[in-house]
């Protein structure tokens, strides 16, 4: 059974036929099966999915807005968890339900910043 390889624009993959890298610069599809498209030095080479392997992924850093954000997210999710665990506290709960009622005003900011970020991240297209 063939295994299925998840690319995205921007990868740097091998074509094994040739021993050429190069990097996704698009898909498409034909009914014989997927066909890749790779940058090389002399232009455009349509690879088949079958020949095609993985060296590295596409990475950029984190842009300045984006940290921004990331601190800011950070910042709320810890106020939430100290709001939580402070009013439970106050309602007269004990130490484990204030923590587990701080940890999951935390974990909740956290995880939408995660789901957000997953969502706006590049697609992988399996082929």
């Amino acid at each position: 059974m063939k295994r299925a390889i998840k690319l995205t624009i921007g990868d740097v993959v091998r074509d094994r036929s040739s021993k050429t890298l190069g990097t996704v610069s698009g898909f498409a599809a034909q009914p014989t099966g997927n066909l890749v498209a790779l940058q090389v030095t002399g232009g455009i080479r349509l690879v088949e999915s079958k020949d095609v392997e993985m060296v590295a992924r596409r990475s950029e850093p984190m842009t300045n807005g984006q940290a921004v954000v990331a601190v800011t997210v950070f910042v709320l999710a810890l106020f939430l968890a100290y709001l939580g665990g402070h009013t439970a506290r106050q309602l007269g709960a004990d130490w484990l339900l204030t923590g587990l009622t701080a940890l999951g005003g935390y974990m909740a900011v956290s995880h939408l910043y995660g789901f957000a970020r997953r969502l706006v991240q590049p697609r992988r297209f399996r082929l």
